[in-house]
């Protein structure tokens, strides 16, 4: 049991070092791990902090506190939502916030992916190009906003040497004679 124990410890404490690394190499250098593995390992570290719970609690350490945060964060988050929607809602988004990878990729070709990120109770529509690099890790090369959710073809996009530009067809609504009409859009973002 004792080794079982240990090793499960052991993942856990690769797993949190290996995202916290990511997380500062990201911040400061925009690079990351690709999002499958960063959800692999945000599962990784979830569950092993349940089962390491279960070991610490019977005869309880203080260890048992750090893991029952893993345990008793999305009871709390249920029942506060049951109490105060709101409440409940903004602390799921946290919650969310945490395990969500950015796997919504609305236009993927050799060079670059663009895809929309999750961004809880923010505004809507950010995108994220990237780039990906030694099949591991993924380059942030731009970021856009946009009021509406896109979807791109492969011919609506084209890259220029620090210039990505995206031609789009948007329908808008006339309120005055209450119609659909279709007007053509250019978006231009500059690539890092």
């Amino acid at each position: 049991m004792a080794k079982i124990k240990n090793i499960i410890l052991r993942i856990h404490l690769a797993t949190l070092i290996i995202l916290l690394i990511n997380l500062i190499i990201n911040v400061v250098f925009e690079i990351s791990l690709i999002a499958n593995i960063r959800l692999v390992l945000k599962i990784l570290l979830y569950v092993s902090a349940c089962i390491l719970f279960f070991y610490y609690v019977k005869p309880f350490k203080k260890r048992a506190l750090y893991f029952s945060i893993y345990i008793f964060s999305p009871v709390f988050i249920f029942f506060s939502w049951l109490i105060n929607k709101t409440l409940g809602t903004t602390l799921a988004s946290i919650f969310i916030f945490c395990f969500c990878t950015q796997n919504d990729i609305r236009f993927e070709n050799e060079k670059i992916q663009i895809k929309k990120e999750f961004r809880g109770l923010e505004e809507c529509c950010t995108y994220k190009v990237t780039q990906e690099k030694y099949y591991l890790f993924e380059k942030k090369l731009s970021e856009f906003q946009f009021e509406r959710n896109l979807y791109f073809r492969k011919e609506d996009i084209k890259i220029k040497t620090d210039t990505l530009k995206m031609d789009l067809i948007l329908k808008y609504y006339d309120e005055k004679d209450h119609h659909y009409f279709a007007k053509d859009t250019t978006i231009y973002t500059l690539l890092k």
